[in-house]
């Protein structure tokens, strides 16, 4: 395969705190599953699971038993930082510039970094600076994303990431400009939409038009220099955590593990949990998102993702959500012969990567019919496929040869954005001739590679794509009432919105042979307070502790409303750098 597979993703995904967090707010106006598995997702999966809860789950297990006898180097710092990702780079830099002595620990050999495609936020500069067009009403975003998650969630959080998301990515603007790189916010939005979209995201730019591969290693590297820069403050890699120390219901350090053995970190103002979630626990999101992992053909999260930080914390008494829920993209292309759910085998340029099948053409699913609203959020299509028999939970997108008309008019937003809008405001990914020069090469690289089918005639490609009797009819139906919506402009199956129907009259035509998910990181954490601090079992906050990134529960229930734009990094940065200048100010 193509480097152009992964062209488009990385190598490896205001005012000043006054002691809490609620007054910063107040100021600041992914192995296959077994046979029989399917009927048990519904419970462990959707709003009344309760998998996550202590007691009953294998991939908990114990906390290790660890003393200082086992150390060979005690450390003390105000502010220790666990997880060197978006929201761990946030918190360890507030705290350090607000002169708090800081170590930011990392598994990995590296920082996984900012996400660079989109950092969401309000009302920061940049949105100013467009005007009207990029104003968002905190109430009103903060009521959507509610309602996305049926209530089911602390919406007060989202308040206070509407209220202080500016400030945060104003920022983060000045540091990496000091190092040449550079904030675009993608301000344009299409009209008309059934589901609202918002003019959340601020991409980042590398240095001499450097790509994904390139420019979040080069925010790594000026964030690592930003955060060392401060006297005291200290970045250790290859130094996981083991576990909390606490002392008196209190948590006041941690137990890692350095090259040399054993440390005990001592914290004396806290310990800010940022290490992204369990998407590369297998065990983990197996147990706990059963659903999700059926609809998977592989993975896109950091290894270094395996829910250090949530067992840690659930020793130590935390809660977790108990509706269980991920950042999953419907970009994962497999071959005929390659099975769904079965993640964790397929990697490298074993599949295709391919940003196109988030444009909303035509979906069909094993039997040829059409089977929800191709316009709606990304993860909804997982919640349709997932009603049919656990083999079956893929569907095949179509297309023909008028594409490259469609998907200008169809103007979809953020990191599915393929076409650089000419009134300005696009997607910092796009860029002139996009569909030419990379859509178009990597699609008949994916026909080449046995991903993609291409035909002559929609009879063809119905063969190709392994339809028979009554099947075969149903798809060669389905075709052509989707021409039929587009020519009236009308969808009378799913309602989607007239701007977005497309025909299916000009050759080639063209077919994915099996699209199913691909999973990011995973969105389910531990519950928090305003002060994104972890609640005990009995209920009042764990003292000592913060939980912040995809740690940090109580943001999501059950979807991820990408139509706010890269609105998961934004929370990340937001709540790493208001809990860091807090931690600080103690």
């Amino acid at each position: 395969m193509t480097d152009a597979t992964f062209s488009r993703r990385s190598f490896l995904t205001g005012a000043a705190a006054l002691g809490s967090l609620a007054a910063v707010g107040a100021m600041a106006g992914c192995s296959p599953k077994q046979p029989g598995a399917a009927e048990q997702d519904v419970a462990a999966d959707g709003p009344a699971g309760t998998a996550g809860s202590a007691a009953d789950d294998a991939w908990l297990g114990k906390a290790p038993e660890i003393s200082d006898a086992d150390c060979v180097e005690t450390v003390d710092v105000d502010v220790l930082v666990v997880g060197a990702g978006t929201s761990g780079y946030f918190a360890a830099c507030a705290a350090a510039e607000n002169g708090a002595k800081t170590l930011l620990i990392e598994k990995a050999g590296n920082g996984n970094g900012v996400r660079s495609s989109a950092l969401g936020a309000v009302n920061s500069r940049f949105q100013q600076e467009v005007g009207e067009a990029a104003a968002i009403n905190p109430m009103e975003i903060m009521n959507d994303m509610d309602r996305y998650a049926d209530g089911q969630i602390h919406s007060a959080l989202y308040r206070k990431w509407a209220e202080n998301s500016g400030e945060a990515i104003d920022w983060y603007a000045d540091v990496i400009a000091k190092d040449g790189l550079e904030v675009q916010l993608e301000w344009n939005m299409p009209k008309g939409t059934f589901y609202k979209d918002w003019p959340t995201g601020h991409g980042t730019n590398g240095r001499d038009g450097a790509g994904y591969t390139e420019r979040e290693p080069q925010v790594s590297e000026c964030l690592n220099n930003y955060l060392t820069s401060f006297d005291g403050c200290e970045i250790r890699f290859e130094t996981p955590m083991r576990s909390l120390i606490m002392e008196d219901g209190k948590v006041v350090g941690v137990y890692a593990e350095g090259k040399d053995g054993m440390i005990r970190i001592n914290a004396a103002k806290g310990v800010v949990v940022a290490t992204g979630g369990y998407a590369y626990n297998q065990d983990m999101y197996q147990a706990l998102q059963p659903t999700r992992y059926s609809c998977l053909g592989t993975l896109d999260a950091f290894p270094s993702c395996t829910g250090d930080g949530i067992k840690a914390l659930m020793w130590a008494g935390a809660q977790m959500d108990a509706v269980h829920t991920s950042l999953t993209f419907n970009r994962c292309l497999l071959t005929a012969d390659q099975d769904i759910a079965t993640p964790y085998e397929i990697g490298g340029d074993s599949y295709g990567y391919f940003f196109f099948a988030s444009q909303p053409f035509l979906r069909v699913d094993p039997h040829g019919a059409r089977f929800h609203n191709e316009s709606a959020p990304y993860d909804y299509v997982f919640g349709a496929t997932s009603k049919r028999p656990a083999a079956e939970r893929y569907w095949h997108q179509i297309w023909d040869g008028d594409w490259k008309t469609y998907v200008p008019i169809f103007h979809t937003v953020g990191c599915s954005t393929i076409y650089m809008q000419p009134e300005g405001g696009s997607d910092h990914d796009a860029f002139p001739g996009m569909l030419d020069e990379w859509i178009e090469p990597e699609m008949e690289a994916f026909v080449e590679a046995g991903f993609i089918q291409k035909a002559d005639t929609l009879e063809e490609l119905a063969d190709k794509l392994g339809f028979t009797g009554d099947d075969k009819q149903v798809f060669l139906d389905t075709c052509a009432q989707q021409t039929e919506n587009y020519e009236k402009g009308e969808d009378l199956q799913f309602g989607k919105e007239a701007f977005r129907l497309s025909a299916l009259k000009t050759p080639p035509f063209y077919g994915s042979v099996k699209n199913c998910g691909l999973t990011l990181c995973t969105l389910d954490g531990i519950q928090v307070n305003d002060d994104l601090q972890p609640y005990g079992e009995d209920g009042n906050p764990i003292e000592g502790v913060y939980v912040v990134g995809n740690d940090q529960g109580s943001f999501y229930a059950g979807t991820y409303p990408n139509l706010a734009a890269g609105i998961n990094a934004g929370r990340c940065a937001t709540f790493g750098r208001m809990v860091g200048k807090m931690l600080a100010e103690k």
